[in-house]
């Protein structure tokens, strides 16, 4: 395929493309005890390699990383598109949509997280949600995030990888990344190698 060929079914794409048909529905156990299991040494290591004051988990879901964070001492918050349960009414959850900026905190924080979220968006709205991350900090972003498998090009996208069907984009990383470095970002990897503790290379951290 030549670089106008790419061009142009890149286009087509964002020209079509449409968010998922249907809600997402987890797929595994998502209780609070199960994500402790699963998240494993993740909560520590973000207290530890970030050293952040305030802290938000932008599409937060059930909100149990923003639990697991206070408990550990740190000012962590989050938001998502529906109200959940488990946020038991607190202060610290609110909610917003990341591609809408109106939406969003008013306020910036020293790190913004968003986990597992930009694969369910359009890739028109990963470019809107990439902005308004780097909006909302003032020093780090972390985004773990599902990428395109052994890509041609960087105009790549993959629209399915046979798990969710909510997955609708994934992204070459090279093409994500260069969505952080428009907004002036730099790249650490040196802290994309800590937070990458279980080796899955599916983690991004820019710094501002």
């Amino acid at each position: 395929m030549t670089d106008d060929q790419a061009v142009a079914a890149f286009e087509t794409l964002l020209k079509t493309q449409v968010g998922p048909t249907g809600a997402w529905t987890p797929v595994t156990d998502y209780t609070y005890d199960a994500r402790v299991d699963v998240e494993g040494k993740t909560p520590d290591l973000i207290i530890s390699t970030f050293n952040a004051k305030s802290i938000l988990d932008a599409g937060c879901g059930f909100g149990h990383l923003v639990r697991l964070l206070i408990e550990r001492g740190a000012d962590a918050r989050g938001f998502d598109l529906q109200q959940r349960r488990d946020w038991l009414e607190s202060p610290r959850f609110t909610v917003g949509d990341l591609t809408k900026k109106k939406t969003l905190p008013d306020r910036k924080f020293e790190l913004v997280i968003c986990r597992e979220v930009l694969e369910h968006l359009t890739v028109k709205d990963i470019r809107d949600a990439a902005t308004n991350l780097c909006s909302l900090t003032s020093k780090y972003v972390y985004v773990t995030t599902r990428f395109a498998d052994a890509p041609a090009h960087i105009l790549d996208v993959q629209i399915s990888d046979g798990l969710d069907p909510t997955h609708i984009s994934m992204l070459p990383k090279e093409l994500l990344r260069t969505l952080f470095v428009l907004e002036g970002f730099t790249r650490r990897a040196d802290l994309e190698a800590l937070m990458d503790w279980r080796g899955l290379n599916r983690v991004l951290v820019y710094q501002r």
